[in-house]
């Protein structure tokens, strides 16, 4: 009984990691990629450089910059919300953002003139967070995320199952032994060490969607279950009344803001010009793991202190904990590399799964497609290259395209996403045309020369280099820089491992396989 339920664990294991492996993969590295979201955009938009030998703005000043620009710009109507977003330690440039009939406009402002400057239109890294949850597919790409990750646990725990010797394979990893027995020990060795992890971070990415995910619990309990929300956070918003009126300086508030809260991070306008105007400070969700927002409301023409919510429901501080867990806005940069070396691990753990399928049927065909196998297992490994290099080439991409589009080219930031996403496609059609070595390669060749060229790119079209970045003491866009040369030193430590494996391939490949075979 034992042995039959520890094969049929085996075979959950191999199959649903392969099938959903190719998604998988997508979801972790791009959300890997989120967590430095706005140190990318910020990268992302090298026009607003910033110079740090000037010296920083006050809060004060930034905000009474922000206002102005928005009573002369941002629409003064029914459901108006204006936002200002002074620099931080992770968000380095001055913002003011407003939403007419759902759609948001975002300007980026000299923090030192208050004047426009005229970045280059992209969605940055924010878009690489909107495809980790929702595969740029709205309510049908985050189920489709949320059934991958129901069977990223199931693969998690049928993994425990079928590794007995789980602390063992811990300390176990064979480097020089035979290649499917090194693949396999890095397989384990990832996921011995990432476990907590991936259950933590897989479970909790589920839990973030109540409302798509848990709808029968949260309609036990609400009517209306948008009503979940308005049940833990105190809403200070006051009916709109058609009626103009001048508004409070914002600045002269923020004194009683910081008063109340401590730290603030942004402010919020309602109902911008109106009389029922409504400016709210937040404290930001940085300092605590639970990720609940304090804040504090006063009224938009008076200045009156209408509110101020310190405390929440429990429920909400255990909900807003899954949130901060999964999104890691705790701890700063320690905490962000942190999630973003296990990320990397959690990666190659699903890789080495996916490439450790393709190495044992390479060496010992299993036939599990009787006439058809020696075929399936190439679109099978054509599918993992598309996956796993064609997800690293076509962020690599995007980034490219970002230096490449003239900055004033209209509807630039779609064609990022277009480049983006046909990346997939040109990978899977190389994947399929080359044979599966020289294509793995040839597409890890591509990723180090668009990681290590990129600087030069920037340079010839007259862009900040790291270089640049450094002079200006401007961390985050250098750190991003670097970060992708040192992703390119790593990929490029894979190419003699793989060349070494195809001259060793052609004698396996006629012991086992017919003529068509597809290594």
């Amino acid at each position: 009984m034992k042995k039959t339920f520890s094969l049929s664990m085996a075979w959950l294991h191999t199959w649903f990691g392969l099938y959903l492996g190719w998604l998988l993969f997508a979801v972790f590295l791009t959300g890997n990629m989120a967590v430095f979201e706005h140190s990318i955009t910020h990268w992302m938009q090298p026009e607003a450089r910033v110079d740090h030998s000037l010296p920083m703005p006050s809060m004060l000043e930034q905000l009474a910059q922000g206002q102005a620009y928005l009573e002369q710009h941002a629409p003064r109507e029914k459901g108006s919300m204006w936002m200002i977003r002074p620099i931080s330690d992770n968000h380095p440039t001055l913002e003011v953002i407003w939403r007419k009939k759902g759609e948001a406009h975002e300007v980026v402002l000299d923090s030192h003139s208050g004047q426009v400057l005229k970045v280059r239109e992209t969605e940055g890294g924010e878009m690489l967070t909107h495809f980790h949850y929702t595969l740029l597919a709205d309510l049908t790409g985050t189920i489709i995320v949320g059934l991958a990750a129901v069977v990223m646990l199931v693969g998690l725990i049928s993994g425990v199952v079928i590794h007995k010797r789980i602390f063992k394979d811990f300390f176990t990893f064979r480097r020089q032994s035979s290649s499917q027995r090194s693949w396999l020990d890095a397989h384990n060795v990832a996921g011995v060490m990432m476990l907590p992890f991936l259950f933590m971070i897989t479970y909790t990415g589920l839990v973030m969607q109540p409302l798509v995910f848990l709808p029968l619990g949260i309609k036990a309990v609400y009517d209306n279950p948008r009503s979940l929300r308005a049940d833990a956070v105190q809403s200070f918003e006051r009916p709109y009344a058609a009626e103009a009126a001048p508004m409070v300086n914002i600045a002269t508030l923020l004194p009683k803001a910081q008063e109340a809260l401590g730290a603030v991070e942004w402010v919020v306008i309602q109902n911008g010009g109106d009389v029922s105007a409504v400016v709210e400070f937040f404290s930001g969700v940085g300092g605590r793991i639970s990720a609940v927002a304090d804040h504090a409301a006063f009224n938009g023409v008076t200045g009156e202190l209408l509110g101020v919510q310190t405390k929440w429901r429990d429920s909400a501080y255990v909900f807003r904990g899954f949130v901060g867990i999964h999104v890691a806005m705790f701890g700063g940069w320690v905490v962000s590399w942190l999630y973003f070396f296990g990320g990397l691990v959690s990666c190659g753990l699903i890789a080495t799964g996916l490439i450790l399928f393709t190495i044992k049927r390479r060496k010992r065909p299993e036939n599990e497609f009787g006439a058809a196998s020696v075929r399936v297992y190439r679109l099978i490994e054509a599918l993992n290259i598309a996956a796993i290099m064609g997800s690293i080439n076509a962020i690599l991409v995007y980034f490219w395209v970002n230096r490449l589009l003239p900055a004033d080219l209209e509807g630039r930031a779609g064609w990022e996403v277009r480049a983006f996403l046909l990346t997939w496609l040109v990978s899977l059609l190389h994947g399929l045309l080359r044979k599966p070595l020289a294509a793995w390669r040839d597409q890890i060749l591509l990723a180090v020369m668009l990681c290590w060229l990129l600087p030069l790119c920037a340079w010839l079209n007259g862009l900040p280099t790291l270089l640049e970045f450094w002079r200006l003491g401007d961390g985050i866009a250098f750190g991003v820089e670097a970060t992708i040369l040192v992703i390119g030193l790593l990929l490029a430590m894979a190419i003699p491992k793989v060349s070494k494996a195809m001259r060793g391939t052609s004698s396996i490949r006629k012991k086992t396989l017919p003529k068509e075979g597809w290594a």
